[in-house]
C-alpha cells in the first residue's frame, strides 16, 4: 500500500484550468496571425491596384509625347469621384486614339474628388490642379480603412504612395515673352500725287444759259436741268373726318387715328398659403488646408437652413466613405431655421491629401444636401 501511494504521488500531468488558458492563448495568437494575414494581402491589393492605375497614367502621357499629340487630341485619364471603382483612359491603343473604361479590383475605390489630367505633347499636364497644384489620386481599400496616393505633377511625373509632394512650394515661372523675325517697325509713308487743277474741268454750277464750259456749246446746262424741288406741305395735325389722302381737314389724322392702349393689369398669383420650401446652404463652399502649415491645418465653414420647420439632426461626412478627414459639427441639433459651424481637420499620412468632398445635411431633410470641397497639401 505504502509503495503504491508513492508511485501515485510521483505521477505528473496538466489541469483543466491550465489546458483552458493554453487553448485561448493559441487562439489569440492564430486570430492575430489570421488578421495579419488578412491586412497584408488587403495592403498588397490595394499597393497592386494603385501601380495599375498608375501604369496607364505613364502610358497616357508617354501616349501623348510619341504622337506629339495637337490640343484636342491630347491622352488622358479621368476618374469619377469618391466610391467610385472605373477610370477611362484616352490614347492610341493601335487603331487610335480611343477611350476605354477600366475597373480597379474588388473591395477598391478612389477616395478623392472627380479628377481628370491631360498631357500635352511635352508630356506636361495641361492644366495643374488647384491649390495643390499635382494632382492627386487616392486609392482606398474599404477594408482596412486605408489609402495610397497617386501623384502627378505638373511636369507629369508619376509617383505611387509618396508622403511629401510640395508642388504647390514651387514658385511660378515667368516665361519670357520672344520676339520674332519679322519687322513690326513703322513703313515709311509713300508720297500721294498731287492733282494739277488745270488738268479738272470746271463744273458750271450756275442757274443761267450760256456757254458750257464741260459740253462747249451754248443753251441750257445739264447740270441746271433738275428742277428745284416744291416744298411739301406741312400736314395739318387737326384733321376731321374722311378716309382721304389729303392730310389737311378733309382727311384722316394719322397721329389721332390710333388709340393709346390701356394697360393690362397683370394678376397677383395666390401662393394660399403655402410655406416657403426649406434650403441649405454653405458658406464658404471650399477650403484649403495644409497638413503641415501653421494655422492651415484646420477650417471652418457655416451650414445654414432657411425655412425649416420643427427639429432637425446634422451630419457631416466625408463622401465615399472616406476617413482622410477630422470632421466636428458645432450644433447636431437645430430646431427650425438656424446655423452649424462645420469644422475640419487634417490628418497627417500621405493618404490624406487632395481634394475631397464633405457632404452636410439636415435629418429630415431640408431640401438638397450642400456639398464642401476640401483640398488638402502637404
Amino acid at each position: 500500500m505504502h509503495g503504491n501511494s508513492r508511485s501515485f504521488k510521483q505521477q505528473r500531468g496538466f489541469t483543466v484550468v491550465q489546458m483552458v488558458i493554453t487553448i485561448a492563448i493559441i487562439a489569440i495568437v492564430s486570430t492575430i496571425g489570421i488578421l495579419g494575414i488578412r491586412t497584408a494581402r488587403a495592403q498588397f491589393k490595394m499597393q497592386n491596384a494603385a501601380r495599375v492605375f498608375a501604369s496607364y497614367v505613364e502610358k497616357a502621357r508617354a501616349d501623348s509625347v510619341r504622337r506629339h499629340a495637337t490640343s484636342g487630341n491630347q491622352a488622358s485619364v479621368e476618374m469619377f469621384g469618391e466610391g467610385t471603382t472605373s477610370y477611362a483612359v484616352t490614347m492610341d491603343f493601335g487603331n487610335g486614339v480611343e477611350t476605354r473604361s477600366f475597373e480597379l479590383d474588388s473591395g477598391i475605390t478612389f477616395g478623392t474628388a472627380a479628377l481628370k489630367v491631360t498631357f500635352d505633347w511635352r508630356g506636361r499636364l495641361t492644366e495643374q490642379c488647384p491649390v495643390t497644384k499635382a494632382c492627386v489620386f487616392q486609392i482606398k481599400n474599404d477594408s482596412i480603412k486605408d489609402q495610397v496616393p497617386v501623384d502627378v505633377s505638373g511636369s507629369g511625373d508619376i509617383t505611387v504612395g509618396a508622403q511629401h509632394f510640395p508642388d504647390q512650394l514651387i514658385p511660378e515661372i515667368a516665361l519670357s515673352v520672344v520676339p520674332d523675325d519679322v519687322d513690326h517697325g513703322t513703313p515709311t509713308p509713300t508720297a500721294t500725287p498731287t492733282p494739277d487743277p488745270a488738268a479738272t474741268p470746271p463744273i458750271d454750277t450756275g442757274g443761267g444759259g450760256g456757254v458750257d464750259p464741260v459740253d462747249g456749246g451754248g443753251g441750257t446746262d445739264p447740270v441746271d436741268t433738275t428742277p428745284s424741288p416744291s416744298p411739301t406741305p406741312t400736314p395739318n395735325g387737326n384733321g376731321n373726318g374722311g378716309t382721304g389722302g389729303n392730310s389737311g381737314n378733309g382727311g384722316n389724322n394719322g397721329t389721332n387715328s390710333t388709340p393709346t392702349p390701356t394697360p393690362t393689369p397683370t394678376p397677383t398669383p395666390d401662393t394660399g398659403g403655402t410655406i416657403p420650401q426649406c434650403l441649405s446652404t454653405i458658406s464658404p463652399s471650399s477650403l484649403s488646408l495644409s497638413q503641415s502649415a501653421s494655422g492651415q491645418q484646420s477650417g471652418s465653414a457655416t451650414f445654414t437652413m432657411t425655412n425649416a420647420t420643427g427639429v432637425r439632426t446634422i451630419s457631416a461626412n466625408q463622401l465615399g466613405n472616406g476617413n482622410s478627414l477630422n470632421i466636428a459639427v458645432s450644433l447636431l441639433r437645430i430646431d427650425g431655421s438656424g446655423s452649424s459651424v462645420i469644422t475640419v481637420t487634417t490628418k497627417n499620412g500621405a493618404g490624406n491629401r487632395g481634394q475631397f468632398t464633405v457632404e452636410v445635411a439636415g435629418s429630415p431633410a431640408c431640401g438638397t444636401s450642400a456639398k464642401l470641397t476640401v483640398f488638402v497639401s502637404n
